[in-house]
């Protein structure tokens, strides 16, 4: 999983773009098309900037905590596989329903994070970040900030995607994106077996 579309994919499926894009919707209901382009992309720079930040720490933070190869490796699946779990059977209607807007526009909170920067996003950018050395680590803000700019394209398109596709095929997509992310989360963890076991 250390190649440059392996990241990006993982990157793209802990962003969630599409399990999040109702609950964007939702929140900025009551914005003009203008202001609701800008915020979403203020929100998505923000959560770039600190997802960015994981990756070029994430090695520094390893070894600080005294963290092994393979204890991440099977950390991170399996909280990886809980959130898959989640994707799968969880239901993009559900979690986007409308609620009333609040009167202030969202800064930060709930939109760059936990939304777009979540815990998934946030342990797969130390993970990720903290494999290899500075070339690896390179590679890795590379993945990141491809598929940053795939989900900000997607989250910007919201209102007309989410008019287009509508609520059961959001739903169907986060669930197929769940599934990927599954068998991303078991690699991992059979990766995190063998250092484990094998690199003795």
């Amino acid at each position: 999983m250390d190649t440059f579309s392996s990241m990006l994919i993982l990157f793209f499926l802990v962003m969630n773009p599409l399990g999040n894009l109702p609950v964007f919707i939702a929140e900025l209901d009551r914005q003009p098309p203008e202001r609701y382009r800008f915020i979403v992309l203020r929100e998505c720079l923000i959560a770039l900037a600190i997802l960015l930040l994981f990756v070029f720490c994430g090695g520094e933070i390893l070894k600080a905590l005294r963290i092994t190869q393979a204890s991440l490796e099977l950390a991170g699946g399996i909280i990886l596989f809980m959130i898959a779990i989640k994707l799968v059977f969880g239901s993009a209607s559900g979690s986007g329903e409308k609620k009333s807007a609040p009167e202030s526009e969202p800064f930060i909170v709930p939109l760059a994070i936990p939304l777009f920067a979540g815990p998934a996003a946030m342990s797969t950018a130390i993970l990720v970040g903290g494999r290899g050395g500075f070339m690896h680590t390179l590679e890795a803000a590379g993945a990141l900030a491809a598929a940053w700019a795939i989900c900000t394209a997607i989250l910007l398109s919201g209102r007309y995607a989410g008019k287009f596709l509508g609520a059961k095929a959001l739903s169907a997509l986060e669930s197929l994106m769940g599934l990927l992310l599954t068998t991303m989360a078991v690699e991992m963890i059979i990766a995190g077996i063998k250092y484990a076991f094998l690199s003795k």
